[in-house]
């Protein structure tokens, strides 16, 4: 890889609607996670651009700036990492839809049209994903919520020097709709630990999202005694 850069973002502080019955309780571990995110990266060398608590509009200006800043050149690896709220609506279409909750999104039990309007939802994650022209991008998010709607499938295990000549967007969330993210996050504790070497499984050196996406998927269950169940897997095309 030329260069390696990493986008890191923490909501810890919703939004009160005084007129809602409940509002998005706040999140205080993960300003703490994110930092302890950012750190671990740039042991091993990345560039990390850092975002806390941002709104509708500044989730999606972090989002478009990074990539025009860092997503084109195609030998670099990018890699994007989420902690806060997810929610997980379902379409009229059926399907399933996660989404993302900035700071200043409403309750959609009590407004669903404003959350709607603020949100964000993984198909514009999708257009991002396909967006970038760097070869290798990894997304991560600590949050619970339905991956359906990446059509996830498992990649089969190949030589390192092969997956790197291929583009591919890998996804990675915290858990499946309606189970709830700890605040002392387990998720980010195990993404640290598979960064300082423990998921590599093989020994090679080389820490594949493959490897990743097994790893931390095995060890939230066991640490959460079954509460959470990491979804990983990539786009396909």
């Amino acid at each position: 890889y030329s260069e390696s850069h990493a986008l890191v973002i923490g909501v810890s502080d919703y939004k009160e609607h005084p007129n809602a019955p409940f509002n998005w309780p706040d999140l205080p571990g993960v300003i703490t996670d994110i930092q302890l995110v950012r750190s671990a990266l740039e042991k091993h060398n990345f560039h990390v651009v850092l975002v806390e608590n941002p709104n509708h509009e500044e989730l999606e200006d972090a989002f478009k700036d990074f990539i025009r800043s860092y997503g084109h050149n195609t030998n670099n690896r990018l890699l994007f990492f989420f902690s806060g709220h997810g929610h997980t609506l379902k379409l009229a279409t059926g399907l399933d839809m996660g989404y993302i909750v900035p700071s200043d999104a409403p309750p959609p039990a009590w407004d669903q049209r404003g959350f709607l309007s603020r949100a964000m939802d993984m198909q514009q994650m999708e257009v991002y994903a396909k967006r970038i022209q760097a070869k290798h991008a990894l997304f991560l998010f600590d949050s619970c919520f339905s991956g359906s709607i990446f059509s996830l499938t498992r990649a089969a295990p190949s030589y390192i020097n092969y997956k790197t000549n291929h583009p591919v967007r890998q996804f990675i969330t915290a858990g499946r709709a309606n189970e709830k993210v700890p605040d002392e996050s387990i998720f980010r504790a195990q993404f640290i630990s598979a960064l300082e070497g423990e998921a590599d499984t093989d020994e090679d050196g080389y820490l594949t999202g493959n490897e990743l996406g097994t790893f931390i998927e095995k060890k939230v269950i066991n640490y959460s005694k079954e509460s959470q169940h990491p979804q990983f897997g990539t786009l396909r095309n």
